[in-house]
């Protein structure tokens, strides 16, 4: 009896960690799925060529922007509480996408969208990290976390294609309804909070400081590629986020209970993490967009070819997450594995980047599949490293931190080389003709892989400086003084991820 009972324990453990995972991998797949459908919504509902880029903007910009609040809800009001909303939201949002009539009507579902996603996300991580012991236990379900996280993007491209050419643009939204509804419906396989919800009144300034200072930083890119870098729609909220943010933070030293915890992010380790997780969100946006531009506009590949060109990157990726990622960061520690992690993507990016256009797809499979494999076990040690000698009672607000960081890079990085890899197509091109045009874009897509490389070579040599061995400098603060309130172990390099 009792071994059936233990039985019945890990399968209901085993389905709550599906359910987590699968809520990460429907948020980010939402970051993708759009982008192959563009073309048809802008004829669909008569959006301009620049105004349908609101409909990944806005979702981008919400979810980016409320993702420290809702990091802090889940904390707050409890995290399974915050799920179960966050998954009925997303749902509600997803059938209002699908249900658009107009540009506006389409923007601001996508907007109301990327809020729901800012709650669920943050919920969905801190509940794994509390749910699961910290060492091999955590890192396990952390693997197939980060699997989620970057299959995520690939899958999004595939599904997009298959979707749209199928059934029609409006699919890639309602399929998240019935996903979102049967997840919250299955919600009580998950096992209550440790701690009681504490039920104050977060801290409504700071939330809306915060929360407006990280949407202006994620906009502000996506209007700086569209009009330059020197223009008042790329400083003016680029200013103002800064101005919020230096806001934020003095109101926040003064305050008892404040929305985020600055010393956690003042540590080496946090600042050290946060950085690497900004690096692979960049890498995970940037390749995955530019490799699929590539294919399309060099190679001369429909958007449901190219979708499918990256299934090895998600299958290798699948396999990273789930069966390498964690081991290795038991065995050798977050700080060599991430090291590691992004030294090889940064090779794997650079021989993308050597590579010329019209010829054949076999030549870019060989750094596909190591880069599906590099970019996921990267994102499962960050993941990892950002949760460790954290208290319970913080882990939404270490997983906002965390999401805050990748969306960030994923955000900055796309408008920013997206724009560099235009500006340098436009000044190398000879003249007119499909061949130099394809010639041209091949040029631009080739600098900006290589600005990507060299981004994640410095991310590597930055994590081996920041990240050192032994427990990380927050750790120590983030123990709870009261009773009865379980405490997390810090030691991150040592081989089982045990103090």
């Amino acid at each position: 009896m009792l071994a059936i009972g233990r039985l019945t324990e890990q399968r209901r453990l085993r389905l709550a960690l599906w359910l987590m995972v699968s809520a990460q991998f429907m948020v980010i797949l939402d970051f993708s799925i759009v982008n192959v459908a563009l073309p048809t919504i802008q004829r669909s509902l008569g959006f301009s060529p620049v105004g349908v880029e609101g409909v990944i903007t806005a979702y981008a910009t919400a979810f980016g922007g409320a993702l420290i609040l809702g990091g802090r809800v889940a904390d707050l009001f409890g995290r399974r509480r915050m799920f179960i909303a966050g998954l009925l939201a997303f749902a509600a949002t997803s059938l209002a996408c699908a249900l658009a009539v107009s540009p506006a009507f389409l923007i601001g579902a996508r907007a109301a969208q990327g809020l729901s996603a800012a709650l669920l996300a943050p919920a969905a991580l801190s509940l794994l990290t509390t749910t699961f012991a910290e060492g091999q236990e955590r890192n396990r379900a952390l693997g197939l976390f980060g699997a989620a996280t970057a299959v995520g993007f690939v899958a999004g491209q595939i599904l997009g294609g298959v979707l749209t050419d199928a059934a029609g643009w409006r699919t890639i939204f309602i399929i998240n309804v019935p996903v979102g509804i049967l997840a919250a419906a299955t919600c009580r396989v998950i096992p209550a909070d440790h701690s009681r919800p504490e039920r104050r009144v977060p801290d409504v300034t700071g939330a809306v400081l915060i929360t407006t200072a990280m949407a202006l930083a994620v906009w502000a890119p996506t209007q700086g590629a569209e009009q330059g870098w020197g223009s008042a729609r790329f400083l003016a909220p680029m200013v103002a986020a800064l101005i919020l943010t230096v806001v934020f933070i003095a109101l926040e030293n003064r305050r008892a209970d404040p929305l985020i915890r600055l010393s956690m992010l003042r540590s080496a380790w946090m600042a050290g993490t946060s950085g690497a997780t900004a690096v692979t969100g960049a890498l995970n946006g940037v390749v995955v967009l530019l490799c699929t531009l590539f294919l399309q506009q060099v190679h001369g590949y429909s958007p449901f070819a190219a979708g499918l060109a990256f299934v090895p990157t998600g299958l290798a990726g699948l396999a990273a997450g789930t069966r390498l990622a964690g081991p290795l960061v038991n065995r050798y520690g977050v700080r060599m594995v991430l090291t590691a992690a992004l030294l090889i993507s940064a090779v794997a990016v650079g021989g993308l980047s050597l590579l010329q256009g019209g010829g054949s797809f076999l030549p870019l499979l060989p750094w596909l599949v190591v880069i599906g494999s590099s970019f996921t076990t990267a994102a499962v040690a960050t993941t990892i490293a950002v949760s460790t000698g954290v208290a319970p009672h913080e882990q939404g607000m270490a997983a906002a931190v965390r999401q805050t960081a990748f969306q960030l890079g994923v955000a900055i990085s796309v408008a920013v080389l997206l724009s560099v890899a235009a500006s340098y197509t436009a000044t190398v091109q000879t003249g007119p003709g499909p061949q130099a045009a394809a010639t041209a874009l091949a040029a631009g897509y080739r600098l900006a892989l290589a600005i990507t490389a060299g981004l994640s070579a410095i991310g590597a040599f930055a994590t081996a400086l920041m990240l050192r061995p032994g427990r990380p400098a927050h750790a120590a603060e983030v123990r709870p003084a009261a009773a009865g309130v379980p405490c997390a172990s810090g030691e991150l390099d040592n081989p089982r991820g045990q103090a």
